[in-house]
């Protein structure tokens, strides 16, 4: 079956899309006053351990894996320490409040995680400066 003209295109307008996404939340807890702090407080609150460090983690993970995402480069590593992420995320704070998001729910979780295995399964696409370099560790 051919594939079409824009297929080539779809995975890198994933990535870029999953990128803005996490750089922005990333930003938000590294960049916006107090709320680094406050994601600590979430975290202890919720039972994740070492909850300032993991806080700090988390921030670094999503702005930079959000940059990696956006330019191409590292996607396997990047989609997969932002999977392992998001299962915490899912299985921690989301389940137990149901489907809807609006409950404080697990289908925008769900769907972050869907779209980063199809980018860790798929590769990052055509529009890719992972691409320039030789090494698939790289890409």
């Amino acid at each position: 079956m051919p594939k079409n003209s824009l297929s080539r295109w779809t995975l890198a307008l994933l990535r870029i899309v999953l990128g803005i996404i996490f750089m922005y939340h990333g930003y938000l807890k590294l960049f916006v006053a107090g709320a680094l702090p406050g994601t600590a407080q979430f975290f202890a609150s919720v039972g994740i351990p070492i909850a300032n460090v993991s806080a700090v983690i988390v921030a670094f993970a999503e702005f930079f894996g959000g940059l990696f995402l956006i330019f191409g480069v590292i996607t396997k590593w990047t989609t997969l320490v932002l999977i392992f992420q998001m299962l915490v995320a899912f299985f921690m704070v989301h389940l137990k409040n149901g489907l809807l998001v609006s409950n404080g729910g697990y289908e925008f979780v769900l769907l972050i995680l869907v779209a980063l295995f199809v980018v860790l399964v798929n590769g990052a696409g055509a529009l890719s400066f992972g691409k320039l370099f030789k090494s698939k560790n790289l890409q």
